[in-house]
């Protein structure tokens, strides 16, 4: 219902209105890695951080999602490549993430490690909310880019 006004004639949608679920997300994520952080402790219900860590998906589906979209839009005639670069990039970071992650939790324990990771979350909130406003410069600004929408 949200979505649907904004397409027009031809069925095109401009790449920065599939951003605003990304917005949403990239707070969820922050938010649920304090949250889950600081409530996993031996006093605190262990109910608490199962639904801290129920944020964490809901925010990286909304994330993930509407960043793809957008990808997909902006770089129709090489969304092929487009989209391997992304999954390449996510699976260097998933590849290496397992190679520090426990000296990491050791060393901080799991509410500062999790600060940690939630303040490097915070550093990229404002990544969708800067493609939402300026996306469509920067879209009239590459030559690979979509410039009809």
């Amino acid at each position: 219902m949200f979505q649907e006004p904004q397409f027009d004639a031809n069925g095109d949608i401009t790449p920065e209105q599939r951003l605003p679920p990304a917005i949403i997300g990239s707070v969820f994520i922050p938010v649920c890695l304090f949250w889950f952080g600081w409530s996993s402790k031996e006093n605190v219900h262990w109910i608490v951080p199962i639904i801290a860590s129920a944020l964490f998906p809901m925010g990286a589906v909304l994330l993930f999602n509407a960043l793809l979209l957008y990808q997909g839009d902006t770089y129709p005639k090489y969304v092929g490549s487009v989209l391997a670069g992304n999954d390449l990039v996510r699976g260097v970071f998933g590849a290496s993430f397992p190679l520090f992650a426990t000296a990491m939790f050791r060393r901080l324990h799991i509410d500062w490690g999790c600060s940690l990771l939630g303040f490097l979350s915070l550093l990229f909130v404002p990544i969708p909310i800067l493609f939402w406003r300026y996306g469509k410069t920067l879209r009239l600004a590459s030559k690979n880019a979509r410039h009809d929408i």
